[in-house]
């Protein structure tokens, strides 16, 4: 509802009630008025005229000396009765005489006799005369009625009046006092309405819209209000507020610039030296060594690789908390991807004495329309955790759609159980256990190692893709996390495995003899990447920095470059840049950027820059040759190289 509705649903009700009651105190008034008004007519007819009459008569009786003889008294008193009768002609009053001692009638105008009720009447004196007055009923008629006494002849003198025009005068003034209440409050509540919108409304609204544009577009904004009341002056603070969010903003955003860069230098800086040494470590155990040395090769490599996983959370939390994570949609057979992925994490299981088993339901045939690099990274992390956490028992995960999926492409939802026989998790850290920084108990860390980045990073993922993740554990029994994301998937007729790209890259053949070019500053990190260049037949020439890169390319007979991003003398963007203006065919020399800087956002930044293709550090061999299938597809490189 909005304010002014509300203010109107509350002052309404005030302003009926208010007058309501003015109006009933104005109707009792002029009831009270009206009455005294009759009363008073009633009254003064009795004295001023009834009375006087009577009075006359017995004067002139009196003057004519005949007040003892009992015929003339009573030619006087009939002469009384007449003028009674004319008045009540002209006035609709009745008369009545009676005995003051015995209440007999002596004369009436009225035709039917009546007796009154005078026990609560009231009393007053109107021109030396003593008057009773009030309301009665007479022969089930309310009446007015006024009463006197003529001493000299014994009377009672009574005037009345029927209650019925009273009442009546009474009744119009109650629907005249409803009908103005009824119009003051309508005129008044479009009177308050108005004054409330003017007021109070427009600038609360004007108030709003400032707010909302500050909220969307956290700008310096200006209300157009020149109030001095307190609406005035929340306006004030508002616009004043405006500003330091803007300028909060700007701050915020540049810190979160400069936090970027920072984690972009600290990346190359470090995955630099640690791809030196996951790559001799590899190279190390390709050669003869001793069961002893190819033991501490194997620990270097592995120690090298926890190193990169750490290294890897943290830099995936930064891309997730500053906003920098997208989803990059594409259409995989999600089973088959579960299924090599279980398969490459058996390797870790058979090593912890663990059993891993995979089902799935609803899902053969199926192509799934998700981002199948994130849905990797959550897999990968709660499978690892539960091989990590359970020795000599069972790991199974399990994967399933909502619904059956239709030769027609349909929304969905993926529901992934992982399921194992561990050490389980206790009641009282089950809810922390996805905070980052986090391990269910700090003696995991000492034991198991890890970072306690893993399942925040894996829970914010799945938040991403429009799903959750949720956990049931027992200590002692294991855990259950259950992955949940929003999909697209269709049954597919035919499913070959020759459609998948991933796959039929896997298959496809790399030419051999390629001239490779590998411009690489750092000496450990060169080594490394030609020999497993030269693992996948390449022919490998290195220079340490971009100027000499883009002049060997320029003297002819090279295939592919291999650019570091980071050289001295010339950078690799600048090289690259260089390249693509030389002439004719050497200016689409395929170019691939080698870098340690893990952020999307900078890759694409290289692509822009003329790299046709990105391989992040620490580099593989695996990496490295996906890279070059991916430019012979392209046919960018061939056999004939």
């Amino acid at each position: 509802m909005r304010i002014k509705s509300k203010l109107l649903a509350i002052y309404i009700p005030i302003l009926l009630i208010g007058m309501t009651l003015t109006g009933y105190w104005a109707y009792l008034t002029a009831y009270d008025s009206v009455r005294e008004r009759e009363y008073q007519l009633l009254t003064q007819t009795l004295t001023l005229n009834v009375l006087e009459i009577i009075d006359e008569r017995h004067k002139l009786l009196i003057e004519s000396g005949l007040e003892n003889v009992p015929v003339f008294r009573k030619a006087y008193q009939e002469e009384v009765f007449e003028e009674l009768k004319s008045l009540q002609q002209a006035t609709e009053r009745h008369f009545a005489i009676s005995e003051r001692s015995t209440n007999t009638v002596i004369f009436s105008t009225a035709e039917n006799a009546f007796e009154l009720n005078v026990t609560n009447a009231n009393k007053t004196i109107i021109a030396n005369r003593r008057v009773a007055f009030g309301e009665s009923n007479v022969n089930d008629t309310d009446v007015l009625f006024a009463c006197s006494e003529f001493t000299p002849w014994n009377w009672k003198v009574t005037a009345l009046q029927p209650a019925e025009p009273l009442q009546s005068s009474l009744f119009t003034i109650a629907w005249l006092t409803s009908l103005v209440t009824l119009f003051a409050v309508i005129i008044v509540s479009l009177l308050m309405g108005k004054v409330t919108q003017v007021f109070v409304v427009s600038p609360i609204e004007k108030i709003k819209t400032a707010a909302s544009r500050i909220a969307i577009e956290h700008k310096k904004v200006s209300i157009d209000l020149q109030q001095t009341d307190e609406l005035g002056s929340l306006a004030r603070d508002v616009e004043v507020m405006s500003g330091e969010i803007e300028q909060f903003v700007a701050q915020a955003q540049q810190a979160n610039r400069a936090k970027t860069d920072f984690l972009a230098v600290m990346s190359h800086e470090i995955r630099t030296p640690l791809n030196g040494i996951q790559g001799l470590a590899t190279l190390l155990l390709d050669t003869p060594l001793s069961d002893k040395q190819h033991r501490y090769a194997s620990d270097l490599k592995s120690s090298a690789s926890i190193l990169a996983t750490v290294i890897n959370d943290v830099l995936d939390l930064s891309k997730i908390e500053s906003g920098m994570t997208e989803v990059d949609v594409t259409e995989f057979d999600l089973d088959a991807m579960l299924a090599d992925l279980i398969t490459l994490l058996g390797t870790n299981a058979s090593a912890n004495s663990t059993r891993l088993i995979y089902k799935s339901k609803n899902m053969k045939s199926v192509a799934v329309t998700s981002d199948i690099t994130k849905l990797r990274q959550i897999i990968i992390n709660l499978v690892s955790n539960a091989i990590k956490f359970t020795h000599k028992g069972t790991v199974s995960i399990s994967a399933k759609l909502k619904q059956p999926s239709t030769e027609a492409i349909g929304d969905n939802r993926l529901v992934i159980a992982v399921k194992d026989t561990g050490i389980g998790i206790e009641p009282e850290r089950i809810e922390h256990i996805f905070d980052k920084f986090t391990q269910s108990d700090s003696s995991i860390t000492r034991k198991y190692g890890g970072t306690g980045l893993g399942l925040s990073i894996a829970k914010q993922l799945a938040q991403l893709l429009g799903g959750d993740i949720k956990v049931v554990s027992k200590v002692g029994e294991g855990s259950c996390f259950t992955v949940t994301a929003d999909v697209q998937s269709r049954c597919m007729v035919e499913w070959s495995a020759n459609s998948d790209p991933a796959r039929q890259a896997e298959r496809a053949s790399l030419p051999e003899g390629i001239k490779v070019l590998l411009a690489e500053d750092n000496a450990i990190n060169a080594i490394v990447a030609q020999a497993l260049l030269e693992q996948l037949k390449c022919d490998v020439e290195h220079v340490d920095n971009g100027l000499k890169a883009a002049a060997r390319v320029e003297e002819g007979g090279i295939d592919v470059v291999f650019m570091d991003v980071h050289m001295p003398v010339m950078d690799g963007i600048e090289a690259t840049k260089r390249i693509r203006k030389l002439e004719g065919e050497l200016s689409n020399i395929p170019v691939i950027g080698l870098t340690a800087e893990a952020f999307k956002e900078r890759h694409i930044s290289f692509k822009q820059a003329g790299m046709d293709d990105i391989v992040t550090k620490p580099v593989t061999v695996e990496a490295l040759q996906e890279s070059l299938l991916k430019l012979a597809r392209d046919q960018k490189i061939s056999n004939n190289s």
